[in-house]
């Protein structure tokens, strides 16, 4: 089955396909993003709803939606979501039925299952999941960056792509790449900490986490769960990342208290832009929500809550923008009394045990 899917996916989404859809765009090139006053660094970043297509043009069109308003915005950097693959599913013959009786029989059985967790009205899709999953790999990391590239050269502006499934080997991972206005691929970031239900899913998780120099400061692309951890952030730091990229997918339903045990104290702690987008929507009975985010320090924002936006709500399309000044990013760094702080002494008797750090 896994090979079928990926036989019919290469023929649904080949790269020539995509480059003459993508060169009949009516696409109004912007200025390069290099030309960027470092106080006024303006970033968007994708809420979406999940729907599925039934052509790779349809896919190309939604995300031609989002960038081209993202530069109507004069934005230097537009960032999608994590999963951002899940519409390509439609694409399978027979998915469109399929999806709509996964999705009629959870949505049935939530309040039933509310109280028993994910795994609940999961467990019978894990193997047809990860079947998918495996057979979708490569054809759409393939289709996804060269639609990326294609859109980043042509409407001049750095795009993260959210994140896809890569198959190295026999091994899938959650990953996603960071792409210039010139339409080269900057870089490629594994997710770290995965759920129990990606485990279940056969996913493996990167080791480690790389910053990324642009015109307008230094960003790392970890992947939702990553910022659970307080790590992730404090990593970042030392190898002198500005902001972080930070796409999610969260298969839960939707709480303000969840919400923030991700970016947003995490952001406050590490004295860091972070930059959150959200997929949300139904799809094979599975529930996505969550809101997209432009977070800093609480001293830099004119409410002292730490935000500087906010999707209004955790379903639908939006696309939120703001901007980043990175003088008084370090400023605000400078002004910080008890910033990096550390505790020598727990961190030699207990984190390096902990986390098996040598010296």
């Amino acid at each position: 089955m896994e090979f079928l899917i990926e036989k019919w996916f290469n023929k649904k989404i080949p790269l020539n396909r995509i480059e003459k859809y993508c060169k009949q765009l009516k696409i109004k090139k912007s200025r390069l993003s290099e030309d960027v006053n470092l106080e006024e660094i303006r970033v968007s970043c994708v809420q979406r709803q999940i729907y599925p297509v039934n052509s790779i043009e349809k896919y190309i069109d939604m995300l031609c939606g989002f960038v081209g308003q993202a530069v109507k915005d004069n934005s230097h950097m537009i960032i999608f979501p994590e999963d951002n693959f899940f519409d390509l599913f439609g694409l399978i013959p027979g998915f469109s039925f399929l999806n709509q009786t996964l999705n009629k029989k959870a949505i049935k059985n939530k309040d039933k299952e509310k109280n028993r967790g994910e795994e609940s009205h999961l467990k019978g899709n894990n193997y047809f999941l990860t079947t998918i999953f495996k057979g979708v790999a490569k054809p759409a990391e393939a289709g996804i960056r060269r639609i990326v590239s294609l859109l980043a050269k042509e409407y001049g502006i750095y795009i993260y792509t959210g994140s896809y499934i890569l198959k190295e080997k026999e091994e899938i991972y959650n990953a996603g790449s960071l792409f210039g206005p010139d339409g080269n691929l900057i870089g490629t970031q594994k997710k770290m900490h995965l759920t129990d239900f990606e485990v279940k899913l056969g996913i493996k998780r990167g080791n480690k986490m790389e910053a990324y120099s642009l015109p307008f400061g230094k960003v790392v692309c970890p992947i939702c769960m990553d910022a659970t951890y307080f790590e992730t952030f404090r990593i970042a730091r030392e190898i002198g990342a500005d902001m972080v990229i930070l796409p999610i997918a969260n298969l839960e339903e939707y709480s303000t208290w969840k919400a923030l045990r991700g970016i947003w104290p995490r952001v406050q702690e590490s004295y860091l832009y972070g930059l959150k987008s959200s997929l949300n929507g139904w799809i094979a009975g599975m529930h996505f929500t969550g809101k997209a985010g432009i977070f800093a320090p609480l001293s830099m924002t004119e409410k002292r809550d730490g935000v500087f936006s906010l999707s209004p709500s955790y379903e639908g399309n939006q696309l939120i923008t703001a901007n980043l000044n990175l003088k008084k990013l370090y400023e605000a760094r400078e002004k910080a009394e008890y910033h990096e702080d550390k505790n020598t002494g727990f961190e030699k008797n207990f984190i390096e045990k902990a986390y098996h750090i040598n010296g």
